[in-house]
């Protein structure tokens, strides 16, 4: 029988009964091993195995009093292209930096200008809209170079100079990736990478501190680039943790399809849990943030991800490197949540 979330009686019992054969026993290794193992096992399956720095031209740039705004055209391995915007501090030194990594929330026109403003009079009058929205009526990426930090946002395939034809073709362009043995998630896990290494090799950078950063479908890309690559020293992932089986409950945005393929990864499914790939980071400070009234995350799997994850940084010998918490939101990252990740972000980074 097939319900209203197009939920077979067979997806049902795989739910409630699936046992991941990858994540960590004790019994049968040391996390270390269990670690180094599985990090190489997801690079090889999500094809970042290999990773080479993007490579980029200028488009246009753009000065201010306190930083320069550049428009990139950043070219990754598969050929594909892409915009993004890097802002570089008015400073003669190299800085921290952090990958700014954008949100999904049903709304394609606009990727990197839902965190950098943009001059584009028709994207900024959508990038309004949205950070009123989500960001609590702030650029985070402006936030964060006038704080000293170098940023990079691109544009994820599907979103602004890589739009595509609306929400209902999700699907389809997810399909036909997975015709060739590749799929929409891993596309943009790869691309992340190479747009990390990109970011850690610029002469304004140092090397040394170069964090993730991103809410929702961002936080979810945030803390899975830091597992595929240590280039990124600590990161900042908000509104997006849970367990697979408490994130297919009646209702859930992960019984939709569509969207959800931006997270699927066909050559991990029932092995590795959400919290399992995050466990990758680890030794390394991470950052996971939630709200009480997020109606995509429900309390009960935040908290039971969130403990799945102290235990695995406690088995590597650094639980005092995780950070968690439940804020009184829903779903949005706004200026409270901004200034306490930013604090955070520089203590682990030792700003």
């Amino acid at each position: 029988m097939i319900d209203q979330d197009n939920m077979s009686a067979l997806s049902r019992q795989l739910r409630d009964t699936v046992h991941f054969t990858r994540s960590f026993n004790a019994d049968t290794s040391t996390f270390a091993q269990w670690q180094s193992t599985n990090r190489a096992f997801v690079a090889e399956a999500l094809g970042a195995g290999n990773a080479q720095a993007a490579q980029s031209r200028t488009l246009d740039q753009r000065d201010h009093k306190s930083h320069q705004t550049r428009l990139l055209e950043l070219t990754f391995s598969s050929g594909e292209k892409t915009e993004a915007f890097l802002l570089l501090p008015s400073v003669r030194k190299k800085s921290p930096a952090v990958l700014l990594l954008h949100d999904h929330g049903s709304r394609f026109d606009i990727g990197k200008e839902k965190l950098i403003q943009t001059s584009n009079p028709d994207k900024a009058r959508s990038a309004r809209e949205w950070i009123k929205r989500c960001y609590g009526n702030r650029y985070l990426g402006d936030v964060l170079v006038k704080r000293g930090y170098v940023v990079l946002c691109a544009d994820a395939l599907g979103w602004s100079s890589r739009q595509g034809n609306g929400y209902d073709t999700q699907q389809a362009l997810a399909a036909n990736l997975m015709q060739f043995g590749t799929s929409l998630a891993a596309v943009v896990a790869s691309e992340d990478v190479q747009a990390a290494l990109f970011l850690s090799a610029l002469p304004q950078v140092d090397e040394r501190f170069v964090a993730s950063m991103g809410f929702s479908f961002g936080g979810f890309r945030a803390w899975q680039v830091a597992a595929l690559t240590s280039t990124i020293r600590a990161s900042v992932a908000i509104n997006w943790m849970g367990q697979l089986a408490g994130l297919m409950q009646p209702g859930a945005n992960l019984l939709r399809g569509q969207s959800a393929y931006y997270m699927l990864h066909p050559p991990l499914a029932g092995k590795l849990d959400y919290p399992d790939i995050a466990a990758l980071v680890a030794p390394r400070p991470a950052l996971f943030f939630a709200g009480d009234r997020d109606p995509h995350f429900p309390r009960e799997t935040v908290e039971a991800a969130f403990a799945a994850l102290a235990s695995r940084w406690s088995d590597a010998g650094a639980a005092t490197h995780l950070e968690t918490r439940i804020w009184p939101a829903g779903h949005a990252f706004g200026p409270a949540q901004q200034d306490a990740a930013i604090q955070w972000m520089g203590s682990a980074l030792g700003q």
